[in-house]
C-alpha cells in the first residue's frame, strides 16, 4: 500500500490514498474519493484537481476525504504519485495549510 495509489473499493468506487507511508501499522488509510464529473460536486478550482485513470476522467472529491479500514484497499488500479503535487495543494486547499 503506497501514498497516492488508487484502489476499486467493494462496491466499486475508486478511492485515492492519502495517507503517509510511515503510517502503514495503523488499520485506517485516509483518502479521497474519485468521481466521473457527472457524479461530482462543481469543480472547485485546486480543490478538486482531475486526473485521467484508465482512459476515465475522474475528479478528487477532496471535500469528501475519509478514512477507511486498510483492509478496504486491496485492489490496486494505478499510482496517481507522479501527481503528487495536485493532491497534497488539493488537501492543504481543504485545511487551509496552503
Amino acid at each position: 500500500m503506497a501514498r497516492f495509489d488508487v484502489y476499486r473499493l467493494s462496491d466499486g468506487a475508486l478511492a485515492l490514498d492519502c495517507q503517509a507511508d510511515f503510517l502503514d501499522e495503523i488499520s485506517t488509510r485516509f483518502i479521497a474519493p474519485l468521481l466521473p464529473p457527472g457524479d461530482a460536486p462543481p469543480a472547485n478550482g485546486h480543490l478538486n484537481p482531475i486526473f485521467e485513470v484508465d482512459g476515465e476522467r475522474l475528479v478528487m472529491v477532496t471535500q469528501f476525504a475519509t478514512a477507511v479500514r486498510a483492509a478496504e484497499l486491496k485492489r490496486r488500479i494505478i499510482s496517481l504519485d507522479y501527481e503528487h503535487l495536485r493532491i497534497i495543494r488539493a488537501i492543504d486547499v481543504l485545511t487551509g495549510s496552503g
